[in-house]
């Protein structure tokens, strides 16, 4: 069997399981399913750059927020998690369809909800919780920095992925996602009642340290593979302290 942390792969497949992907995950044959991105390592860039190591997620509650397709869920498991809980919006129309075909494929079982992290009654505090790719499609992010830090056991950890204002400052700025106006990205006026789909808000660094100092949370900016890639996005390890 070949790893599914590597990044060599023989063939791209498409649509396995008649369902467009957005995430391009290995296979255990040593082909990989083809993704939404040019870059069919590009969640693999992402994952080593969050610089997790295995006594980060070896025997951890995790928790993938805005899971989709499911390669950070699989690959959490993989790497050592006692139990991995997975969560994205029924917006999403592959999911949990394309996840539960990757975890089959692997041979790991998650535990799949179809809700709203936000409201979701969860019924525990996780470990660590994979955040990534989530925070500009909110509209209160002030409300989901005060819901993940409830979800959070006490120094437990946060990975946060995001999509970056390029507006360089010493004070926090937030660029409001525009349909209208040449912002960093567009908002997608049109998809606005639909959940995670639309953007909203644009956090600079100065922005995320300060959210993080806001809600008791430790900060720091991580780099690797992915950013480098990647310029408009951030990655950031955030560590809930305690109360």
């Amino acid at each position: 069997m070949v790893g599914f942390f590597q990044a060599n792969y023989n063939n791209l497949i498409r649509r396995p399981n008649g369902c467009d992907w957005w995430h391009s995950i290995p296979l255990p044959d040593g082909d990989r399913i083809a993704g939404a991105h040019n870059d069919h390592n590009v969640q693999l860039k992402l994952w080593e750059t969050l610089h997790l190591s295995h006594a980060d997620i070896a025997g951890k509650r995790v928790l993938d927020i805005g899971a989709n397709d499911g390669f950070f869920t699989v690959a959490a498991l993989l790497a050592g998690a006692t139990t991995v809980t997975a969560i994205n919006t029924p917006e999403w129309y592959t999911y949990p369809a394309n996840l539960v075909f990757a975890s089959q494929q692997w041979n790991v079982a998650p535990e799949v909800i179809v809700g709203d992290f936000q409201t979701y009654d969860f019924g525990c505090t996780y470990d660590v919780i994979l955040f990534l790719g989530v925070l500009y499609h909110l509209e209160n992010i002030f409300a989901a920095m005060r819901r993940l830090r409830s979800l959070l056991a006490d120094g437990g950890l946060l990975c946060l992925e995001t999509q970056m204002s390029q507006i360089e400052s010493t004070l926090p700025i937030y660029e409001g996602a525009s349909d209208f106006y040449p912002t960093v990205a567009k908002q997608n006026k049109e998809g606005l009642h639909v959940k995670g789909i639309s953007n909203f808000l644009f956090p600079n660094q100065t922005a995320v340290l300060n959210l993080a100092r806001s809600y008791d949370f430790t900060c720091e900016r991580l780099r690797g593979a992915y950013t480098r890639d990647n310029s408009s996005r951030g990655v950031f390890r955030l560590k809930k302290l305690s109360e």
